[in-house]
């Protein structure tokens, strides 16, 4: 599923480049309301975007024998204390008493972990079952960031993340995270962004054994050295529950984002009493590993707008053929090359409104369409369709056959 190189990279100083938002007007994906600050509202197109990334992270799950899991987004405040995430985040949380009983507090979840632990914890776990990977790919997450900070798809109040959690034993740690690397690598090698590394070591607000955390960044040290990444130290930048590794990307404007993280956790299972049975028949506490590959739906589709400038990759386009004809003589041969598209699971649309084909041409190259076929009589008389692909113009004609080949 690699894509083809961006037919046209953007300069840090090009000062045409279109933010995210413009973008998204203007290729009808999304927009944002007044009336829920912080929370876009997705149009048929953007969520294409949408489904075409988690169709293919669930593809990876499932190949990596992750389990797929939902959880409440509404919950009791004493889950969170006792996970320790109300100590440290809850200045950052959605929270209420309820009106029907003022001694339930209850908060819309920031984050998955800690529900995950109960699912983890609802059976006997034996160290036979471990490594249990449980991912979270369509739950919703609410975060109370200040007015002033929320821009655009960035930085949100409403988020999805392609979450997951990793229960595993210490022996089994650094091969799980060596297959995090890999599938972060599979992962972005298809949108032709710089990779680079992170290793964030234990903050000054950290809860926990010191010790633990000094075994936890020995860990990540390894996996990094043994996958022959070049990395930064990040002093004091891990989650207050352990160290991680972040991966940032550099985008067509050579701006780094921090997009995906692999964080190694010994605390939170201390905290929430995980168990499982070891070969000697004692209880033994697993570790858990948090992982997110394109971290929050919305901040990746933003910034993937940006560093394409709206041209997405064949797989990623909301609309990825466009049929054009000349003339009313063409309507029914049109129609049929429609037909055609659509039933080989091509995403096509058609244009038979009675104006120029130079303006249909020119209308479809704005909405950043990837093939336009264009037909008039001379197409319909050899059976054939006149192809232009976006950034290279006219490739000539194709019989249908021949398109779906190059399209596919």
């Amino acid at each position: 599923m690699k894509s083809k190189k961006i037919e046209k990279k953007v300069s840090s100083a090009d000062k045409s480049a279109k933010d995210h938002r413009e973008l998204g007007v203007e290729l009808d994906l999304f927009s944002f309301h007044e009336i829920a600050p912080g929370a876009p509202f997705w149009h048929g197109k953007g969520m294409i975007i949408w489904r075409e990334l988690e169709k293919y992270i669930r593809k990876l799950t499932d190949r990596e024998d992750y389990q797929e899991t939902s959880t409440p987004v509404l919950v009791k405040t004493e889950l969170f204390k006792k996970s320790g995430h109300w100590d440290h985040y809850s200045e950052n949380m959605f929270w209420f008493k309820n009106p029907r009983d003022e001694k339930e507090i209850l908060a819309l979840k920031p984050m998955n972990c800690p529900e995950s632990t109960l699912i983890y914890s609802s059976r006997t776990r034996s160290y036979r079952d471990l490594p249990i990977r449980l991912a979270e790919v369509t739950d919703r997450l609410h975060r109370n960031e200040l007015s002033g900070t929320l821009g655009g798809l960035m930085r949100v109040r409403q988020f999805t993340q392609d979450d997951a959690h990793i229960y595993c034993r210490t022996d089994q740690i650094e091969g799980e995270i060596t297959k995090l690397m890999d599938i972060v690598k599979e992962f972005y090698a298809n949108f032709d962004m710089l990779l680079s590394f992170n290793l964030a070591t234990r903050p000054d607000k950290a809860m926990g054994d010191p010790k633990l955390w000094e075994e936890a960044e020995k860990n990540l040290e390894n996996v990094l050295k043994k996958t022959k990444v070049k990395y930064a130290v990040k002093e004091k930048d891990g989650a207050f529950y352990g160290p991680k590794i972040d991966i940032n990307v550099t985008d067509s404007q050579n701006r780094e984002w921090t997009i995906a993280t692999i964080q190694l956790d010994f605390q939170i299972p201390e905290r929430m009493g995980l168990e499982y049975v070891d070969e000697g028949g004692k209880k033994k506490r697993p570790v858990m590993i948090h992982r997110a590959i394109l971290g929050t739906f919305e901040r990746f589709i933003g910034i993937i707008l940006e560093h394409y400038q709206g041209a997405l990759p064949f797989w990623l386009s909301p609309v990825q053929v466009s049929v054009l004809s000349i003339n009313d003589k063409v309507l029914k041969y049109s129609e049929d090359i429609l037909n055609r598209l659509r039933t080989d699971g091509i995403r096509a649309e058609i244009d038979l409104r009675n104006e120029t084909i130079s303006k249909k041409i020119r209308e479809a190259e704005m909405q950043k369409i990837p093939y336009l076929l264009i037909i008039g009589e001379k197409e319909v008389e050899t059976k054939k369709v006149a192809v232009r692909e976006r950034g290279k113009g006219d490739i000539g004609q194709k019989t249908i056959e021949e398109f779906l080949k190059i399209a596919k």
